[in-house]
């Protein structure tokens, strides 16, 4: 009998095929107390042994991913988490002081921590959980000798169908073996979700249930796009997902082969399409996806290594100097920490509203001598390539003085200690708050640049936080409210000669691209696998048209009416896969 599910889409494209069930299970043991002193010193030495075999595991596995970015980087963040010195001493503490074995000390600390993710409030870091059960499963299974790689006998190509996936189970898969992915958990920000997009493995998490419901070797289809499972599907169905996944395939080969195209409106007006990123490593696929340069470095995520390397002088050194070397010249706008809010508030004390509290550069300000290590690492790595540094979060005057002086005063500490620096960068801020918005001809004579935040300044402006689930049907980028505003900061940055550029989701929706070029932005900032699909609409749109539907928006009383107002002018420009998204969302009653 058919099963329709609806998940997470965590990385686009069609899938059709057999299932293949993978049973991830916690491995469990009971507590073995020691007898004496020679055999707590055996067990210490077996959990040293078998943190050796799991590193040995780890690094063919990174062999295994070499030309994959993300793999590359998940295996870095497991070897880390492998090497902790503080992890590694509480397991031998535990074998020593309470005389358990390795493997029931290993299962303590690895609930302990795991204990301390589940509490976080952040969604990235709690996405980081799976890499510490991930890591901690490997040592347990060296430690009982059990057998983990179940998806070594696949023999032709599957469907992974699974309650949760190990990250480095991913890494370690050829993509020959995967057809798509589907689990019952996760999230689009899970390691697991980033390495299916890297892969080009069409995947949807979170659907709750599909593992229990779904039998080994039954036809199964991943709908990338739209979220959706379907298990055992009929005729009808299979026949209307093959025509689809051929024609997302015709369209994305097509735009693979033009992504040396410049990105030039349909009247050869260029425009700067740049890329977001979170990791250093992945400003090494911006231009082979045809993109310009960074608009967007989120720097807080080096906190995903570890948090105490937010302190650590060389880890923001080395990161923003790959990433201005690999791109060179082109610009690398690079934001300052923004921390609090939805972000890794484990740091932070708790506020009965955060986003309205202690974050972004608040913090910074407040605590100098932190910030003033990535100032210092950012004046460093400048003179490697075309650095810009941006503020998240701005809504005084006196905030963008105080950066500029710290700069300022940073750049003469370096001097006077004879290490080398760049000059210092242009100073940019993000706009992301109807504060910002009013007092912009404040704000403008001590900034050189500006950068909308658009997911943020339509949560500000609606009064809408865009995580909960019982105002998110509120949460719209096109309400009027935001749209004038929008179109306010760049009518005011284009007066005073200053450059604006848009970052957001909002940059990279299919209908959003003919106003923000119709208002006049300079730059788009996109995910980095986006950049094909948000060139190939700018290339379809007449800027001079794009104008008159820009000024035609500002007139219109509704979300729903401004979108379907550029729909009517989108529909025949843009590729139709593209566009059957947009109207199942407009059925679905979403954006």
């Amino acid at each position: 009998m058919c099963i329709r599910l609806n998940g997470t889409p965590a990385s686009p494209g069609v899938a059709i095929g057999p299932a293949f069930i993978l049973n991830v299970e916690e491995i469990r043991v009971r507590r073995k107390e020691l007898s004496g002193d020679d055999e707590v010193d055996r067990e210490v030495g077996r959990f040293r042994e078998a943190l050796e075999e799991t590193r040995g595991e780890l690094e063919r596995i990174s062999e295994s991913v070499n030309d994959i970015i993300e793999g590359q980087q998940l295996i870095e963040v497991h070897m880390l988490l492998l090497n902790d010195p503080s992890m590694i001493s509480d397991v031998e503490n535990r074998i020593r002081n309470e005389r358990v074995s390795a493997e029931y000390a290993v299962s303590r600390v690895l609930h302990d921590v795991l204990e301390r993710f589940g509490g976080m409030r952040d969604p990235y870091l709690r996405n980081r959980a799976a890499d510490v059960r991930d890591v901690g499963r490997r040592v347990m299974a060296n430690l009982l000798g059990t057998e983990r790689e179940a998806l070594m006998s696949i023999q032709s190509p599957v469907v992974l169908v699974s309650r949760d996936l190990d990250p480095s189970q991913t890494a370690g898969l050829s993509r020959r073996q995967l057809l798509g992915i589907a689990t019952d958990l996760g999230g689009s920000t899970s390691h697991t979700s980033i390495l299916a997009r890297s892969m080009g493995i069409p995947a949807v998490v979170g659907l709750g249930e599909a593992a229990g419901s779904t039998v080994p070797g039954q036809t199964v289809i991943i709908d990338g796009i739209h979220g959706d499972v379907i298990l055992d599907p009929d005729q009808d169905q299979l026949e209307y997902y093959s025509e689809l996944k051929k024609r997302y395939n015709a369209a994305e080969a097509e735009m693979a082969l033009n992504a040396e195209n410049p990105a030039v409106t349909a009247d050869g007006a260029p425009v700067e399409l740049s890329a977001n990123i979170e990791f250093s490593q992945e400003a090494d696929q911006v231009r082979r996806f045809g993109g310009r340069g960074i608009g967007l470095f989120r720097t807080e995520f080096l906190r995903l290594l570890a948090p105490e390397m937010e302190d650590d002088e060389k880890v923001h050194f080395n990161a923003y100097k790959h990433v201005l070397e690999t791109l060179d010249p082109e610009p690398v706008i690079i934001r300052t920490l923004d921390l609090g809010g939805d972000k890794f508030n484990d740091s932070i004390p708790t506020e009965r509203n955060p986003f309205l509290g202690w974050r972004a550069i608040r913090i910074c300000l407040d605590r100098p001598e932190k910030f003033s290590v990535q100032l210092r690492a950012l004046l460093r790595a400048s003179r490697f390539g075309n650095a810009r540094i941006m503020i998240p979060m701005i809504t005084d005057r006196d905030q963008v003085i105080r950066v500029r002086e710290m700069l300022e005063r940073i750049a003469g500490e370096l001097d006077r200690r004879g290490v080398e620096r760049g000059e210092v960068p242009p100073l940019g801020i993000m706009v992301e708050t109807p504060a910002a918005v009013l007092a912009l001809d404040i704000l403008l004579p001590h900034t050189d640049f500006v950068s909308i935040g658009t997911n943020d300044l339509t949560q500000y402006t609606l009064a809408v936080d865009r995580g909960s689930p019982y105002v998110s049907d509120l949460f719209d980028s096109f309400h009027p409210a935001v749209i004038r505003q929008i179109e306010m900061v760049i009518r005011k940055c284009r007066e005073a000669g200053k450059w604006v550029g848009t970052c957001g989701q909002m940059a990279s929706e299919p209908l959003a691209i003919p106003l923000l070029l119709g208002f006049g932005v300079n730059e788009f900032s996109v995910p980095i696998t986006l950049i094909p699909d948000v060139k190939e609409m700018i290339r379809s749109v007449n800027l001079a048209e794009a104008r008159r539907i820009a000024e035609r928006s500002l007139l219109l009383g509704s979300g729903d009416e401004i979108r379907n107002l550029v729909l009517d002018y989108v529909q025949s420009r843009y590729p139709d896969i593209i566009l059957d998204e947009i109207h199942r969302d407009r059925e679905d009653g979403g954006a």
